[in-house]
């Protein structure tokens, strides 16, 4: 059977400092963040893979690179796996987000555009149409998704076939893997969700609240 296993990208400073990425913005992993995504790697050799797909973030784009080398498969650039776009609230810490996202209803929250950025519902919708695009294109074969951590929290209620609102349990580490069995672009079977067993402690990254 084959899988869909997404991996987020590595440790960068922003994420050490809690705060949000803008939009395609350049910063690259820091140096525990490039162990992590090799100590990954190694951890993925056990499963039979054929191709990885990347967010076209710099991030993402390292991550995606290490792991190509070391697990010897190609990986590609794909349109539309990149992290929300949160516009002016870019940059800021997540504290800042929370306090103007808490007052709100589900589906206001789910509604709401941040000033030049996108809402929820968009940036949900065009997720689970870039998966079911690259499952649908990749028939029998197991691919590896690295993304972000806030792509996959949306992914979940699709994969997972649950309400939106079961997204807010998920909040996945720096180089952390969730695995599907594929059934069908449509349909999946869950394995794992954001296990980090196989990182060693000092290589975890430490959450800012």
């Amino acid at each position: 059977m084959s899988k869909l296993i997404l991996v987020r990208h590595g440790e960068t400073e922003k994420n050490t400092q809690g705060l949000l990425h803008d939009s395609f913005d350049q910063e690259v992993l820091n140096s525990k963040g490039r162990q992590q995504i090799r100590v990954t790697a190694k951890h993925l050799t056990s499963f039979n893979l054929d191709l990885i797909f990347s967010s076209k973030e710099s991030r993402a784009v390292e991550s995606s690179l290490i792991l190509s080398k070391e697990l010897v498969i190609p990986f590609q650039e794909i349109e539309g796996l990149h992290e929300r776009n949160w516009g002016k609230l870019s940059g800021k810490p997540w504290s800042d987000i929370k306090r103007i996202l808490d007052p709100m209803g589900l589906d206001e929250r789910y509604a709401y555009l941040p000033p030049g950025g996108e809402s929820w519902q968009r940036f949900e919708r065009r997720l689970n149409q870039a998966v079911k695009h690259l499952v649908s294109n990749s028939s029998d074969k197991s691919i590896v998704v690295v993304t972000h951590g806030g792509a996959i929290r949306a992914l979940m209620p699709f994969l997972l076939s649950v309400p939106k609102e079961e997204s807010f349990k998920y909040d996945p580490d720096n180089a952390s893997v969730t695995i599907f069995n594929v059934i069908s672009p449509n349909q999946y079977e869950n394995v794992v969700v954001n296990s980090t067993s196989h990182l060693p402690d000092k290589l975890k990254t430490v959450r800012v609240n």
